[in-house]
């Protein structure tokens, strides 16, 4: 599954990191301005999105445009994550 995590750099090297063991594939955000990156991730076929940060309402927007265009996945928690 190829999962787009939103996070602070410093945090989502150790999630990435868990998540190729898994055997997803990872991109890592932010991707920029909300229109651009929801059509970015679209593009590049991510199947469900992992923020990792409380109150960032830009990762939020992303988040819930990603949902509404696709019908895909939010996780908050690692574990939410099908393996």
């Amino acid at each position: 599954m190829k999962i787009a995590v939103l996070s602070a750099a410093d945090v989502a090297g150790m999630y990435t990191a868990t998540l190729m063991a898994r055997g997803h594939e990872v991109s890592i955000g932010p991707f920029g301005h909300v229109p651009t990156a929801v059509t970015s991730m679209i593009e590049d076929g991510i199947e469900g999105v992992l923020i990792l940060t409380d109150d960032d309402e830009n990762f939020d927007e992303i988040a819930a445009r990603f949902t509404r265009a696709t019908g895909r996945p939010v996780w908050r928690n690692l574990t939410e994550i099908p393996r």
